[in-house]
C-alpha cells in the first residue's frame, strides 16, 4: 500500500497509473514525430516551389534573394509553431525560452552564407554552379542549426540527419556538375528531406506499434 497525503493507493492502482502514463507518453512522442515530419514536408514544398518558379527565370540571383525571404517568412512561422509543439510533446515546455529565436537564427545564418557570402567569393565556377553551391550551403547550414537547437533543448532529433548531411556531402560534387549543378542540388535536398520525413513517420508508427503490441500482450 502507498500513502499519498490522505489518499491510500494499492500497488495495483500504482502500476495501473504508471501504465496509463507510459501510454500517454508514447502517444505524445509519436505525435512529436508526426509534427517533425510535417515541418520538413512544409520546407520540401517551399523548395519545390523555388524550383518550379525559378525555372522560368533560370534561377537568377535576384529571384533567389526575393523568393527565399518570402518563403522563409511564411515557412518559419509554421516551422516554429511545429517545433514548439515538438518541444511540448517531448516534455520540454519549461526550457523552450529562445527556442524559436534559435531556429530563426539558423535559417538567417544559412541565408547570409548561402546567398551572399558564397556568391561574393567569386569562385572559379560558372553561375549555375555558384548558385547550386549557395543553395546547398544554405540548406545544410540552416538545417544543421535547427538540429543543434533541438539537441540543445534535449529533443530527440536523429531523424533530421539526412536533411543536412545529403546537401553537405554533395557540395564538392556540385563543383563538377557544370550546367546540371542545380538539378543535382535539388535532387540532394529533395532526397534528404524525403528521407527525414520517412524516418519521422516510421518512428511515429513504430512507437504506436510498440504501444499496440504491449496492449495485445496484456490481453
Amino acid at each position: 500500500t502507498v500513502y499519498i497525503g490522505n489518499m491510500v493507493m494499492q500497488m495495483d492502482d500504482v502500476n495501473e497509473l504508471k501504465d496509463i502514463l507510459g501510454k500517454v507518453e508514447r502517444k505524445m512522442v509519436a505525435a512529436g514525430k508526426i509534427y517533425g515530419a510535417m515541418n520538413f514536408a512544409f520546407w520540401l514544398v517551399a523548395m519545390l516551389g523555388y524550383y518550379i518558379l525559378g525555372s522560368f527565370v533560370s534561377y537568377g540571383l535576384v529571384f533567389s534573394i526575393i523568393y527565399w525571404p518570402v518563403a522563409f517568412g511564411i515557412s518559419v512561422v509554421f516551422g516554429i509553431k511545429i517545433s514548439k509543439l515538438i518541444s511540448k510533446v517531448e516534455g520540454k515546455t519549461g526550457s523552450s525560452k529562445g527556442f524559436g529565436a534559435f531556429i530563426g537564427a539558423s535559417w538567417g545564418a544559412g541565408a547570409v552564407i548561402g546567398w551572399f557570402a558564397i556568391p561574393s567569393m567569386n569562385l572559379d565556377v560558372n553561375s549555375t554552379v555558384s548558385l547550386s553551391l549557395g543553395f546547398l550551403s544554405f540548406i545544410a547550414i540552416s538545417v544543421f542549426g535547427m538540429w543543434l537547437t533541438f539537441e540543445f533543448y534535449k529533443i530527440k532529433s536523429r531523424e533530421m540527419l539526412p536533411s543536412f548531411l545529403f546537401p553537405a556531402i554533395g557540395i564538392p560534387i556540385a563543383t563538377m556538375m557544370k550546367n546540371n549543378a542545380m538539378l543535382w542540388a535539388g535532387f540532394l535536398v529533395a532526397m534528404g528531406f524525403s528521407l527525414t520525413i520517412l524516418w519521422y513517420t516510421y518512428s511515429a508508427f513504430r512507437t504506436i506499434g510498440g504501444l499496440h503490441a504491449e496492449e495485445n500482450n496484456k490481453e
